[in-house]
């Protein structure tokens, strides 16, 4: 049987302040401990015997004082090391919680995904990036809400919303926009209405017919100078709308055509007729976000998807 050594103190290194244990050492003891002996501890750490002999050794003479003990071949843990062990494994169990915490905060994010977008998008767009993003995010948690442009400020300043899509900016200096792409304009035709035999609707074509448009300072209305040019429509519009989704509606129960955006467009819209524009014109598409903090990770996933619809070519 092997002499008991009682001293209080290693030999090999005074009383008094010692340096920190490392990393490596702590992992060192930790393994010891679970696998009961150095060349199990060696097998989990895929390293020789000896290397793990002499970490355990340096460990020892930077703390002390003897953490194992031997007895009739096997290793006995000292009082000494049972009290350090306790420790060593809240820490490591608050690793493995921290390590549940970055996966889960990859798969579902940090919450739930406020996005707020004009209702335009809502008909269209939105959906299909949400179906994306959710088929590529399984666990991810999705509050949508249709918001004019006004209404968009104060849904950032009240925390109501992580990210917004439309079509323009809003000023302020809280908010930070990114223009996301841009989209096409299209004329929108009652079924058997007589521009419904133009395979191009172009802007004379106003002139002899009644038709749905924007107020001036609409952001279709601007982008439309691109189709009718700085002097505007050659005919004033017989009727006024603030939203596309209205003008497609409108148009749907026989009002008269009107110009939208494609992303506004019902999935099978068997009740118009849709018809391409000459000079071509389209729509910005922006994302907004509060400047106070960065945008999530699932905030930055579902805004490369929406980017990614935007780059696929027109059908």
């Amino acid at each position: 049987m092997e002499d008991d050594d009682f001293s209080g103190e290693s030999p090999t290194h005074p009383t008094g302040a010692r340096p920190p244990l490392s990393l490596r050492q702590i992992e060192v003891f930790r393994n010891i401990m679970m696998a009961g002996s150095i060349s199990g501890a060696g097998r989990i750490l895929h390293v020789s015997q000896p290397a793990i002999s002499r970490v355990l050794a340096l460990t020892e003479s930077r703390l002390g004082y003897r953490l194992f003990e031997r007895s009739r071949g096997r290793l006995l843990p000292t009082p000494e090391a049972r009290q350090l062990y306790a420790e060593v494994e809240e820490v490591y169990n608050g690793i493995q919680r921290v390590n549940h915490l970055a996966a889960a905060l990859g798969e579902a994010g940090s919450g739930i995904l406020k996005i707020i977008s004009s209702a335009s998008f809502g008909q269209n767009l939105i959906p299909r990036a949400i179906a994306s993003f959710q088929a590529r995010n399984a666990h991810a948690q999705v509050d949508y809400r249709s918001v004019t442009f006004d209404e968009q400020v104060g849904y950032f300043l009240s925390g109501e919303a992580d990210v917004g899509v439309a079509m323009a900016p809003p000023d302020h200096p809280h908010l930070k926009s990114t223009l996301l792409g841009h989209m096409r304009i299209v004329c929108i035709l009652p079924k058997g209405h007589p521009l419904g035999e133009n395979p191009v609707i172009r802007p004379d074509d106003f002139l002899r017919s009644e038709w749905i448009g924007y107020p001036p300072n609409a952001p279709l209305s601007q982008a439309l100078l691109a189709f009718f040019g700085d002097a505007g429509p050659p005919r004033p519009a017989s009727l006024e709308v603030h939203s596309p989704v209205t003008a497609l509606a409108f148009a749907q129960h026989g009002l008269g055509p009107a110009l939208v955006d494609a992303g506004c467009l019902p999935k099978e819209p068997s009740t118009l007729i849709i018809r391409p524009i000459e000079p071509c014109a389209s729509i910005e598409i922006w994302a907004t976000r509060p400047d106070l903090t960065p945008l999530s990770l699932m905030g930055r996933r579902f805004l490369s998807t929406v980017k990614d619809l935007l780059d696929q070519p027109d059908p």
